[in-house]
């Protein structure tokens, strides 16, 4: 009984691991139970906690549990919270869910497999084992303790990490295998965790189903208007009120190569440092504080806040006095991060004057609006 207990509160933390399903399955509680008895009131909020949490911070907070029954709430939730999402059926909530809470595993994982104990090895390998990673553990005199893993798995579960350190060039190969200290290896495993949590979602739920848990959705959903009315149509973490002059902040006056990588950030898509930087300089050059900013890299696979924060600092110039001005089109170009060019990049050759212009043809278009609508008025 106490080691099932155990086993019950280990899996809550990790809710997407086929132990947990399998767990869960022979408890006996099935679908209906869980939606419709007032028994799993409890999981039901939590479930629906789960996804606001995500909408609100990038991360499901992680529990204190001190009882199996808690253990069984926390453990349950996950399932009702993927039957919400897959109710509300909006593929970005998906995505911002399913990195959420990844990185809440993954700060978990980290937790547990730095205690200095027997038990750190093993954790890493039954994750191993979950995901089909295989893995050796290397521990030279002298050493931190290094990860060994085949190259193939290496290059499958960081394709999508686009730091310089991941690219395997930089990178010791040797026999097939590739050394990572046991920190990138957890990061490697957060990968693998998104994706299990994604997989699948949305869920095929019966309408009936969903009707009956609408008062729950229908919260989430006033979240996510709330979320957008906040931060635009450009999707979660973008703050554009309107301002004035040149600081007006109206992303649909963007140009292309910006509203691109802004839309790959919105999606969680980890994009290349000089992608970055470009939007980055733009949007501080138009107006954006640092805190704003940095909330658009939330979505991020690998987002870091300290990093991040000293990352946007340094590109504002608090770090050394020098103010970061968008690479020209030219640059952006070079590096990759122009997408094809519209009628008004065809007239400007620098990201901001592109804004710049579009944003008088905005205004006079506006304006001619409102002298054609006068002069209907007066007609009349």
């Amino acid at each position: 009984m106490e080691e099932a207990a155990k086993e019950g509160i280990y899996l809550c933390f990790y809710p997407f691991l086929s132990a947990a399903s399998k767990y869960v399955e022979e408890s006996g509680i099935t679908l209906d139970n869980l939606i419709h008895t007032g028994t799993f009131r409890y999981a039901r909020s939590r479930g629906k906690e789960r996804i606001i949490e995500a909408i609100k911070n990038g991360k499901v907070r992680k529990q204190v549990i001190i009882s199996n029954a808690q253990a069984e709430t926390e453990l349950l939730s996950y399932p009702f919270a993927r039957i919400l999402v897959s109710c509300i059926g909006d593929e970005r909530l998906v995505r911002r869910y399913a990195l959420s809470e990844a990185k809440a595993a993954y700060e978990k994982l980290l937790e547990d497999s730095s205690t200095g104990s027997s038990s750190d090895t093993a954790i890493i390998y039954e994750m191993s084992e979950e995901f089909g990673i295989r893995v050796d553990f290397l521990r030279l005199p002298g050493e931190r303790e290094q990860v060994q893993m085949p190259f193939v798995d290496y290059l499958r579960f960081t394709a999508n990490l686009r730091d310089k350190r991941w690219k395997l060039v930089n990178r010791g190969l040797e026999k097939g295998m590739i050394k990572l200290r046991k920190p990138e290896f957890v990061r490697i495993i957060q990968e693998a965790m998104y994706e299990r949590i994604k997989k699948d979602l949305p869920l095929d739920v019966p309408v009936d189903i969903c009707e009956a848990i609408n008062g729950y959705t229908g919260d989430i959903k006033k979240e996510l208007e709330e979320k957008r009315k906040k931060f635009g149509d450009a999707g979660f973490g973008f703050d554009f009120e309107s301002g004035s002059g040149f600081l007006v902040k109206d992303p649909s006056c963007f140009p292309p190569c910006i509203s691109y990588i802004l839309s790959n950030l919105k999606e969680g898509v980890n994009v290349p440092h000089g992608a970055r930087f470009a939007v980055t300089a733009f949007l501080l050059n138009v107006g954006l504080t640092e805190d704003e900013i940095i909330e658009i890299y939330k979505n991020s696979p690998d987002f870091d806040a300290d990093r991040t924060r000293y990352q946007v600092e340094h590109i504002a110039g608090d770090k050394g006095g020098v103010r970061y001005t968008a690479p020209a089109c030219a640059t952006m170009r070079t590096y990759g991060n122009c997408i094809g060019n519209d009628e008004v990049c065809e007239k400007v050759s620098h990201p901001l004057s592109y804004y710049k212009l579009k944003l008088k043809l905005k205004r006079k278009k506006e304006q001619q609006g409102k002298s054609s609508q006068k002069e209907k008025d007066e007609k009349i």
